[in-house]
């Protein structure tokens, strides 16, 4: 069966373009995080963006998440109205479910989306690779956990399982996952934390996405703006809930990571 024509999201990819110009940078959210309260952050994140006043209106870490589902919605409602291939919303939608994300990018005959979910399901590797040796959970257990469909197959993880976590490194895909295994690991021996492993597998999916922008007609600008905006929405919540529960300002910015923009 013949690809749909690019020229199909002529309109899509315009509406994209202009909806791009509202994404929130990196900076807003980091500033965001310095200010003297919750309704102080609300107000240089509402400053920033476009969205309804109900954001200024929260009072509290409910709120904020009542308001972030329905804009939620409101992304995927948006990706459905822009995206004419079931196969590539598909990819967007079932996000939460990697395995089947790719089988649907797979479909899509997409390169960009498919080599973006099976980078995805990498990170969710590593991810579980790492905290399961940090929690010593036994290489049989673990292995029920592991994802396919990812460049790394699981193997890879299963024979260095008894090694320490930067040997994964030597098997990562080439040197795609090095430096950001390597950080990760040195955070984790040096100060218990797996935040530098979040944020720096959210960074490399966002470096990727930006290479949408390469394409004059297609979906993969359109994917990739849904993805962000999907991701604008998890930084409103992780500074929102952070500034309520009085997180200081250094620890909130180490977990802030790169956006679209």
């Amino acid at each position: 069966m013949s690809q749909p024509s690019r020229l199909n999201y002529v309109y899509a990819v315009g509406r994209v373009r202009a909806l791009e110009t509202f994404l929130i940078q990196q900076a807003v959210f980091r500033e965001a995080a310095e200010t003297t309260d919750f309704s102080a952050a609300l107000k240089v994140i509402y400053d920033a963006g476009r969205y309804p006043e109900d954001l200024i209106k929260a009072r509290n870490s409910d709120d904020i998440d009542t308001f972030l589902a329905r804009e939620g919605e409101n992304v995927k409602r948006e990706a459905a109205e822009l995206i004419p291939e079931k196969d590539v919303l598909d990819a967007f939608l079932l996000a939460d479910d990697p395995e089947e994300s790719l089988a649907a990018a797979r479909r899509s005959g997409y390169p960009f989306l498919r080599e973006f979910t099976r980078r995805r399901i990498d990170l969710a590797n590593i991810k579980r690779f790492s905290r399961a040796k940090y929690l010593g959970i036994p290489a049989e257990e673990f292995k029920i956990h592991l994802l396919r469909g990812g460049f790394m197959e699981p193997k890879v993880f299963l024979d260095r399982y008894t090694l320490p976590p930067a040997e994964l490194c030597a098997k990562s895909g080439g040197s795609d996952y090095c430096d950001l295994i390597i950080r990760a690991t040195d955070a984790l021996e040096e100060r218990e934390t797996f935040v530098v492993l979040e944020r720096e597998s959210e960074n490399f999916l966002m470096r990727y996405l930006r290479l949408a922008r390469r394409f004059t007609f297609g979906p993969e600008p359109v994917f990739a703006y849904a993805e962000a905006k999907k991701k604008e929405l998890r930084l409103i919540r992780l500074v929102g809930v952070g500034k309520f529960i009085q997180l200081p300002a250094e620890l909130l910015k180490e977990r802030i990571s790169e956006t679209y923009v």
